[in-house]
């Protein structure tokens, strides 16, 4: 799917093909296991290289220098998940007594993210 999407040069289904790989990867084991924070990283990797190739498409090139910030760039932030992710597992994995203030806390900051990533989405250029 992905490869497709790469041949057609088109970026939608790039997404469904990572939530299937992401998965194949939770499914068989029913939870998340060690090495999912390293895999979830990959597929950030993955990602982003798909919809980069996807912007090299037109003839007109980037400055030189542009591609190499560009890689670093991604590469940092591939970095930055794994110990990210690795944070967010051993939180999942704390036992803590559940209450409904908690649970509407955790509900209320979940809603407070999509929002803010949905301003955030609306507030980029139309050609980021």
């Amino acid at each position: 799917m992905l490869a497709g999407a790469l041949l057609i040069g088109r970026p939608g289904p790039i997404p469904f093909a990572l939530l299937l790989l992401a998965t194949i990867h939770v499914v068989p084991s029913g939870e998340a296991v060690l090495a999912t924070p390293l895999y979830g990283s990959a597929l950030l990797l993955a990602a982003e290289l798909a919809y980069w190739s996807l912007d090299e498409r037109p003839r007109q090139r980037v400055e030189g220098g542009v591609a190499r910030r560009r890689l670093l760039a991604v590469l940092a932030i591939a970095a930055a998940a794994t110990p990210a992710g690795a944070l967010v597992l051993a939180a999942d994995r704390v036992d803590l007594p559940r209450s409904p203030a908690l649970t509407a806390a955790g509900a209320a900051a979940l809603v407070a993210c999509v929002a803010l990533l949905t301003a955030m989405a609306r507030r980029a250029p139309s050609g980021a």
